[in-house]
């Protein structure tokens, strides 16, 4: 006889179950499976495991519970679940399209080239007559769609090159215009141009141009920060927004063009000296009541899921009163993670794929490059360096 307490443990039983379940979802069995998975909450409640069983309840059609389990899950593990694809398809069963694009898109943030997530996104979208976001993820999922040759890539294919073909047809109608000093008609066509290509930075950029020469500045003001929005980095466009802001009497608006041209002209002393006095100037005559405007707009932006937008209003009532950034950095962070998936991806995958290189185990390495070049535009130096450092093994 001895004292000791012998405790049997159990984790040879749950890897069994867990594996029997595993079967059972692949046979087809979903009830069988549920049964096991629900059976092991108690000794195993993760995120992955939530995640099985809402798997279970969809395949079922029991979407309340299985949304349920997904939510419990993304509770738990907020980065790379793939719930959030799940919630994003119950939330379009139940019709609330603005849900599921939000759900989508935090799945997009982590596998950009996700082809199904991609080709939800642009559906969505396009149902929402927010042609910018639909043919920007159209053309994402015939980046990544693996097969070239379905009827929905060829489809998808046909109907996006139709649109290029017609707005840029329109594009060089309104060039021909410029030339010949008709702005009514040169404006006319690039409407029906910006329509059929909303994601052209030129279009936009120079129809918010001509509107401004026509003094018509809230039309100048939608299609300059739609061309704001394609290249956050172009001095000229922000130029163009503080001008037609100082029109429209967006004191504010004006002010945090002046605040993002500074690190723009930081190697031109003039310029940004010059910059440095504007925006004290402007500051002065900030209205505390009018700036509270941006973060309700960023608001509105963000539930009619335009990220775009959304980011620049809230980053204006950062810019506005820097002491807000704690306040709403996440916020911002998460926006960004949306609209830039790939930029941070390939930084990770550079870094990942730089240590394996160097200790030599080119397997892992490769696959790092490779994701690189799968993420990047052939034409992009990420591509071409990605490329030169794939070892042959």
């Amino acid at each position: 006889m001895t004292s000791d307490y012998y405790i049997k443990d159990n984790a040879d039983i749950e890897g069994q179950k867990l594996n029997a379940a595993k079967g059972l979802y692949q046979g087809g069995d979903y009830r069988g499976a549920l049964r096991l998975y629900l059976d092991m909450l108690n000794s195993d409640y993760t995120y992955k495991l939530c995640y099985e069983i809402g798997r279970c309840y969809y395949k079922l059609n029991d979407f309340d519970n299985a949304e349920q389990y997904f939510t419990r899950s993304v509770k738990m593990e907020n980065i790379k679940n793939p719930s959030f694809m799940f919630l994003g398809n119950i939330c379009h069963k139940k019709n609330n399209i603005s849900k599921a694009i939000e759900y989508w898109i935090t799945s997009y943030s982590y596998k950009p080239d996700d082809e199904t997530v991609c080709l939800n996104l642009a559906s969505s979208y396009f149902s929402k007559d927010m042609k910018f976001y639909a043919l920007y993820f159209y053309e994402k999922y015939l980046k990544y769609a693996k097969d070239k040759t379905s009827d929905s890539y060829l489809e998808t294919k046909n109907s996006i090159t139709e649109f290029i073909t017609i707005g840029n047809d329109f594009y060089r109608k309104a060039l021909r215009a410029i030339d010949a000093d008709d702005n009514a008609t040169a404006i006319q066509a690039l409407e029906y141009a910006v329509k059929n290509i909303p994601t052209n930075f030129d279009i936009n950029s120079l129809l918010g141009e001509l509107y401004y020469k026509e003094k018509m500045y809230p039309d100048a003001l939608k299609y300059l920060k739609q061309a704001y929005c394609l290249d956050s980095k172009s001095n000229d466009i922000l130029k163009k927004l503080y001008s037609t802001m100082v029109q429209t009497g967006n004191i504010s608006g004006s002010f945090c063009c002046i605040k993002r041209m500074l690190p723009l002209v930081i190697g031109n002393q003039k310029e940004y000296l010059e910059i440095i006095k504007t925006s004290k100037d402007i500051q002065l005559k900030l209205d505390k009541a009018y700036c509270a405007k941006h973060i309700e707009l960023a608001k509105k932006y963000y539930d009619n899921n335009n990220y775009h937008l959304a980011l620049f209003e809230y980053e204006n009532y950062v810019l506005l009163d820097n002491n807000l950034s704690y306040e709403y950095d996440d916020i911002i962070q998460k926006i960004k993670s949306f609209l830039h998936p790939e930029e941070r991806i390939i930084k990770t995958c550079f870094e990942k794929g730089s240590f394996y290189r160097s200790g030599k185990d080119y397997i892992k390495s490769n696959k790092y490059f490779s994701k690189i070049m799968t993420l990047s535009d052939e034409n992009s130096s990420d591509y071409k360096l990605a490329k030169s450092r794939i070892v042959n093994v």
